[in-house]
């Protein structure tokens, strides 16, 4: 199983260093613990197929959270997510069961 994602500039990033990737049209924003964020032309379903072996999970059409960066393993009262980093992202109503049950 692969442990890292490639990156432009030949560029790689450990995959456990992942705190969530955002989907934007066909671009995607990967926020990192270590480093500051980086976009690629790569859509969040392609991630999702390509993380799908790790503790990934999509929260939101624009949303793919690694688990393992989760501050509490529970869904807050407004529906949404703390990362360990103290970042909140919204889980969408589609999603809310499908993360209650993952958590």
């Amino acid at each position: 199983m692969k442990t890292t994602l490639k990156l432009p500039d030949l560029q790689t990033c450990e995959i456990s260093d992942v705190l969530y990737i955002e989907g934007k049209s066909n671009y995607s924003v990967i926020y990192r613990k270590s480093a500051g964020p980086i976009t690629m032309a790569k859509t969040l379903k392609k991630f999702e197929s390509q993380l799908r072996l790790h503790p990934f999970l999509r929260i939101h059409k624009s949303y793919l959270i690694n688990k393992e960066q989760l501050a509490l393993n529970k869904l807050s009262g407004d529906n949404t997510l703390q990362l360990a980093d103290g970042t909140e992202l919204p889980v969408s109503r589609r999603k809310r069961e499908i993360v209650k049950k993952s958590l």
